[in-house]
């Protein structure tokens, strides 16, 4: 048993780093990787078969196969759950001697019933209650084991109660580990989250954008496809905190940021340079198409009314700069970006300006 629970705590802990990894590589291929978590969780059960043991003085033979597919649901969801369900009930018909057609219906019930009774319960915000586990271990793990119990001429209390004892002991140390990898990993992308933000107006900060452009950047070379940047400046900002606060000056900034995630399709990329600066990466978009947006933008944001704190309302303009690859070399797309944008200054602000 001991041996069992350690295999489980170390797959658990290697598979939750590797599928993490898996999953950020192949986020377009969600089948693929569903597919491949339930795969390695079906590999897994066949091998807690394996390592299945015995009573003492007896034939019985006890296995934690269930746990894999409880994992499986509860780490990727009832598709992956049913793969690797599917995979131990194969496997154990076979690749291992099954004794009795009793004995195959009871350790095939169990399969079927944690991938049944998970799918129902340890989906959702509620799958972390203990309430649910012990249901599912109860319905899956213990009840067909005591119905088979019910069956036998000659049962043996001592056996039937070890065997109920491993099950609910397995089941609640997986419980143990899955429900702390899950908040492991939500304070993880927390972090990361809040380490790629600006904390005012939720778009990517200038670190996270540093990385996004040259990510951008390397695709577009590397596939020949035009990209846009687009860099936007508040006009007259500092007069805004001067007249009515830093107070205002932040509501209109954090205001600033949810207009442009809604105006920007969702493939782009929204940031805040610093101060009252932004800039947009407008992907698969040519020099036309770009002014073209950075237009509309400009009208969108002079048509919009910004709300203060102290509930008076106050309309803003923006000078835009525009510079597209591969019109533009990419090294020194910045650079040339922020030269449009001082133009469009220059030129009586309120307008976009294409370099």
């Amino acid at each position: 048993m001991i041996n069992n629970l350690t295999l489980t705590s170390t797959f658990l802990f290697l598979g939750n780093l590797l599928l993490n990894k898996v999953r950020d590589e192949l986020i377009k291929r969600k089948w693929f990787f569903i597919s491949l978590a339930g795969i390695v969780y079906g590999l897994f059960g066949l091998v807690l078969i394996l390592w299945g043991f015995h009573l003492p003085e007896s034939d019985v033979l006890i296995d934690l196969r269930a746990l894999a597919v409880i994992g499986a649901v509860y780490t990727v969801g009832r598709l992956s759950g049913l793969i690797a369900g599917t995979i131990i009930i194969f496997g154990r018909l076979f690749l291992f001697e099954y004794g009795d057609m009793d004995v195959l219906i009871v350790s095939i019930a169990i399969v079927l019933g944690a991938w049944i009774c998970s799918s129902l319960l340890l989906i959702g915000e509620h799958r972390v209650l203990l309430s649910r586990w012990l249901i599912t271990i109860c319905c899956s793990m213990i009840l067909p084991p005591v119905l088979f119990y019910l069956t036998l001429e000659n049962p043996m209390l001592w056996q039937f109660l070890i065997i109920l004892s491993v099950f609910l002991v397995g089941g609640l140390f997986t419980y143990i580990i899955l429900v702390y990898l899950t908040r492991s990993n939500h304070l993880f992308l927390l972090l990361k989250e809040l380490a790629n933000r600006d904390h005012l107006t939720g778009l990517h900060n200038p670190r996270a954008f540093e990385a996004l452009f040259e990510e951008t950047m390397n695709y577009a070379k590397a596939n020949q496809k035009s990209f846009s940047l687009l860099m936007i400046d508040i006009d007259y900002f500092k007069s805004i905190n001067d007249t009515y606060g830093h107070s205002s000056g932040d509501a209109v900034l954090s205001q600033m940021g949810e207009l442009l995630q809604e105006f920007v399709r969702s493939g782009d990329t929204c940031a805040r340079k610093g101060g009252e600066e932004f800039i947009v990466i407008l992907n698969y978009c040519t020099q036309d198409n770009a002014s073209h947006v950075a237009e509309k933008l400009r009208n969108v944001i002079e048509h919009n009314t910004f709300l203060l704190p102290d509930q008076r309302t106050l309309s803003i303009t923006v000078s835009i700069g525009v510079a597209t690859f591969p019109d533009i070399k990419p090294n020194v797309m910045l650079a040339k970006v922020d030269e449009a944008l001082y133009e469009a200054k220059r030129q009586g602000r309120n307008r976009v300006c294409a370099v």
